[in-house]
């Protein structure tokens, strides 16, 4: 059965326009069997009907906060069995939620100027990544502040300084499953074929459906 997938973006800066990126991460998306709605409002978070309607949740937004309502909202979709797949900016939206920052894994700090970043799986066994390769992308990193021991790695990159970075993982909350991949800034991100598989899968493992 398609994957029913709610695609949250917004933005409370001049980057990661929302209608820029949608189309394209509405199509990678439908190719791994999402049925994606997009929508800029986030006060969908706080409908009563959000598990019924959607089994994923992926957002992209920039610097937006939640509500009180909002926040119980995304947090009871989570923790009752729904999936969250975050890109990019995921870690640098709903940073006055300290609940929401824990549950997707890190948070935003800074990103040295773009750079061709090379990307390595860290864990060749899992779904999400079993069998990809490792690939080169410019794009934008995010040096993000996150708990090696809260999440399960699965991709990095030594592109930046010589020191790893993390790229991608996934975790646990309550009985759902989080995916986040912090590269995504760029358009043309998206279709790079390893990316758009590995998001894919990712997005799928997140709803429980790979």
């Amino acid at each position: 059965m398609p994957v029913r997938t709610l695609l949250l973006g917004g933005l409370t800066t001049g980057f990661h326009q929302f209608w820029t990126h949608a189309p394209a991460l509405r199509g990678l998306l439908a190719e791994h069997d999402c049925d994606v709605r997009c929508s800029e409002d986030i006060e969908v978070l706080a409908s009563p009907g959000l598990a019924a309607a959607y089994d994923l949740i992926v957002n992209i937004t920039t610097g937006r906060q939640l509500s009180p309502a909002q926040e119980t909202g995304l947090l009871g979709f989570l923790r009752g069995g729904g999936g969250l797949c975050g890109i990019h900016s995921a870690t640098d939206s709903f940073k006055d939620s300290a609940q929401y920052m824990a549950a997707i894994g890190g948070r935003f700090l800074r990103h040295p100027p773009q750079l061709d970043i090379a990307v390595e799986f860290t864990d060749p066994e899992h779904p999400v990544t079993a069998g990809l390769p490792p690939f080169s992308v410019r794009d934008e990193l995010y040096i993000l502040d996150w708990n090696p021991e809260t999440v399960h790695l699965l991709a990095r990159t030594f592109s930046h300084e010589g020191s790893p970075q993390p790229v991608s993982w996934v975790r646990q909350e309550g009985s759902g499953r989080v995916f986040y991949v912090s590269l995504g800034h760029n358009r043309d991100t998206y279709d790079v074929p390893t990316f758009r598989t590995w998001v894919g899968r990712g997005a799928r493992w997140a709803a429980g459906a790979l």
